[in-house]
Formats: C-alpha cells, sequence, structure tokens
C-alpha cells in the first residue's frame, strides 16, 4: 500500500475511534493544544493486520505533571501503575498513556531522545521489533521499519544490545512469556540476542524462592491472552528448547 494511502486509512480509522468515544476524543484534543502524541505497538499493528484492538498505548510529549492536569481537568477515569503508566478507562477500549519522560528507555537515558526525530527515538525505545511501530497522531507519519524486519525474517530481536538496557527493563517475567507466546503463535525463531537474554532471565529468576515455571505461571495469571495460550507444559518446553542450541555454553540455570 502507498505510504500516503496508509496515512489516509490510519486517520479515518483513528478517527472512528475517537468518535465512538467521545471523552478520547475530547481529551486527545485538550492534549494536542500542548504536544504531540504517539501511538505505540500493538494498536497500530492490529491496524495493519485488520484485527480489532482492546486497547492502545500513547506516549505523549508532555511533563508527566502536565499531562496529569490535563487528564484531571477532563473528569476522565483512570489509574497510575508503579510504573507511572496511566490507565484510562473509556466505554468502547481502554488506553494506556505515559509521558515521555516516564518512558523506561528514556527516564533511564538507555536510548538517547532524539529532539528532531521523536519517531525514530521512541521506535528505537521498543523492546521487541514486533512491538516497534510508532505513529505520529499530528503528522500521522510512521515508524514500523522494525516490525517489517519481524515479519520479513521471522525472527524476534530485542532492539537494543546494551546489557544495561536489558537488565533494567522492569518485565521480566512478561518479556519471556512474550516471546514464548510469539514463538508458538508466529512459529518464528529467536536472535542470538534474544535468545541469550532469554537464557540470562531465566537464570536469575531461578536464585528466586519459587521455581522459575512457578513464577512464570502468577505472571501469567496477570494476561489473558497467555492464560489462554500457554499450558505450562509449552512454557517448561519453551525453556528447555532454549537449550538445545549450541550457541551459547551449555550451562544449566535451572532444574526442571
Amino acid at each position: 500500500m502507498d505510504y500516503n494511502e496508509l496515512k489516509r486509512k490510519f486517520k479515518l480509522h483513528f478517527g472512528l475511534e475517537l468518535n465512538s468515544n467521545p471523552r478520547f476524543k475530547f481529551l486527545m484534543y485538550d492534549i494536542f493544544v500542548y504536544g504531540s502524541a504517539y501511538i505505540v505497538g500493538g494498536y497500530l499493528r492490529d491496524f495493519l493486520n485488520s484485527k480489532p484492538s482492546r486497547d492502545i498505548d500513547i506516549i505523549v510529549d508532555l511533563d508527566n505533571e502536565k499531562l496529569l492536569e490535563i487528564i484531571q481537568s477532563a473528569n476522565v477515569e483512570f489509574s497510575i501503575n508503579r510504573h507511572k503508566g496511566i490507565k484510562l478507562h473509556f466505554a468502547q477500549i481502554d488506553v494506556d498513556m505515559w509521558s515521555i519522560e516516564n518512558n523506561w528507555a528514556f527516564k533511564n537515558e538507555l536510548v538517547k531522545l532524539n529532539e528532531n526525530d521523536k519517531l525514530k527515538s521512541i521506535a528505537k525505545g521498543c523492546f521487541y521489533n514486533y512491538d516497534s511501530l510508532v505513529v505520529n497522531l499530528h503528522t500521522l507519519n510512521m515508524n514500523i521499519h522494525n516490525y517489517k524486519n519481524f515479519n520479513l525474517e521471522k525472527k524476534l530481536d530485542i532492539l537494543q544490545k546494551s546489557p544495561i538496557y536489558k537488565n533494567l527493563n522492569p518485565t521480566t517475567e512478561a518479556n519471556i512469556l512474550r516471546a514464548f507466546y510469539l514463538k508458538k503463535i508466529y512459529q518464528i525463531e529467536f536472535s542470538a540476542n534474544t535468545k541469550k537474554y532469554l537464557i540470562d532471565k531465566i537464570g536469575e529468576i531461578s536464585d528466586k524462592e519459587l521455581s522459575p515455571l512457578t513464577q512464570l505461571e502468577l505472571t501469567k495469571s496477570k494476561y489473558d491472552k497467555y492464560q489462554y495460550s500457554l499450558s505450562a507444559n509449552e512454557i517448561e518446553s519453551s525453556i528447555k528448547d532454549l537449550y538445545k542450541s549450541n550457541d551459547f555454553d551449555k550451562q544449566m540455570y535451572l532444574e526442571l
């Protein structure tokens, strides 16, 4: 599809979303008065694949204090999670919103925020290439390069190679489950970077009181899509499969 045609179709698509949720529409208009906003990840991916969406992730180019002020003035139901993400509840859809200053990759200075190309910076700050899709809601410019590579190569990759970046990501167990889920659903492979991350992190959670399998099952209970699509046996099998490759030392990080 032609790029301009893609932008036009997304504009219509998101316009229908706003018209279906008037409170969301008016909130976004208030935000646009002060700054830009970027949809990241699944909502844009669902659009490209003609699938319905259950939620939207949005990064707002405003400081957190101003963003909260706008949300509170809009009289919208919301809650704040431990990572300072703001979850907004609308009639038709939920929206997870962050100020750009609270994005974990920028906040920890693990990804440089290029003031002249924030679209690219946000795309680079995404953890997996599968989730690296960004659209600027002002200009409708998109960055889907990394997601295209995922589809082309059929390989799940962590975009940043830095150990600090990977170690500071706050959702270790969820990242492991996501990798196993995507491999099952799409029959893809893991890049060497992803495989090493998974082996290292399973090794780390092996040092805790609960077994890795138990910890992953507890995390799975928080995500509907993983509950119904990844059994305990499949998780165990996925962990064992990581050690069949000759790419890494055969040191076992856990015993199942």
